[in-house]
């Protein structure tokens, strides 16, 4: 078996890549687009998949059998998903298998616990999140519309030491200010589903080896406010809860945050 991992010098890619390349049984390439990547691994290929005929040229030499989605490009999402992810899904056959990880910024509404069956929902376009929650929307949409062997995987923050030693944006940026004795306000209104990064990358690993597709929720059983998230974090890495104080919920119109965008997680996996 062969794996494109698209995204693969990124915080989860990496993690994925990592735990794939050394399987005897699965032959793993993976892509990135900044220069960085060059330094991680000689296996990665530098590659624009927004370039149609780049793209074609690669996929058509290492034609995979499961081709893992894990590129996230913030405020250029639409361009992702109209040009890169377009060009994927029209070099795909129906045996090969395509593995997304969405956001559960697709459920804007902010009324969660959701259920993979929840419809989702979009922000205002002039929304801070606006471009890249809904390109995400989008391209779960034409996903289920022109696939039918595919797998779309939905998480909140993902946390913790990826498997090429990184830690995510949110902890990293927390041992920064923690190592020099700051206090770093979190708020207490917003609930999200956290989700170790080993856990996001089981299920990945899952999806490869099995037939499973569909809509997957993944993460934590209980939703959590980044404030109380943030406090078990800071004594579980061995700091004084203390440094974690609670932020203002005051918001602008255009930052305003949906209160709730938890996810219902299988009873079996949850924590």
């Amino acid at each position: 078996m062969k794996v494109c991992i698209f995204g693969a010098s990124g915080y989860i890619g990496e993690s994925v890549f990592e735990r794939l390349k050394d399987a005897s049984s699965i032959e793993t390439v993976g892509t990135f687009l900044e220069r960085e990547g060059e330094m991680k691994s000689e296996h990665l290929t530098l590659l624009d998949i927004n370039e149609p005929e780049s793209f074609s040229d690669f996929y058509k030499k290492e034609n995979p059998d499961v081709v893992i989605w894990s590129v996230m490009s913030g405020p250029e999402e639409h361009q992702l998903t109209d040009q890169g992810l377009m060009h994927v899904i029209t070099h795909l056959t129906p045996e090969t298998k395509l593995i997304y990880i969405s956001t559960d910024l697709v459920f804007a509404e902010g009324k969660g616990p959701y259920k993979p069956e929840d419809p989702t929902s979009t922000f205002p376009d002039d929304h801070f999140l606006g471009k890249y929650a809904n390109a995400k929307v989008k391209a779960e949409r034409i996903i289920r519309n022109e696939l039918t062997n595919y797998a779309i995987i939905r998480t909140g923050p993902v946390y913790g030491r990826n498997k090429a030693g990184n830690w995510d944006h949110l902890l990293n940026a927390f041992i920064t200010d923690g190592n020099e004795g700051k206090t770093v306000s979190y708020r207490d209104d917003l609930i999200r589903t956290f989700t170790p990064i080993e856990t996001l990358t089981d299920t990945i690993i899952d999806l490869v080896e099995n037939k499973k597709t569909g809509l997957f929720h993944v993460g934590e059983k209980e939703g959590k406010s980044f404030y109380d998230f943030m406090r078990a974090m800071a004594i579980m890495l061995g700091y004084e809860p203390g440094q974690i104080i609670k932020a203002s919920e005051q918001e602008e119109p255009d930052h305003k945050l949906p209160k709730n965008i938890s996810l219902k997680i299988p009873i079996e996996q949850g924590k």
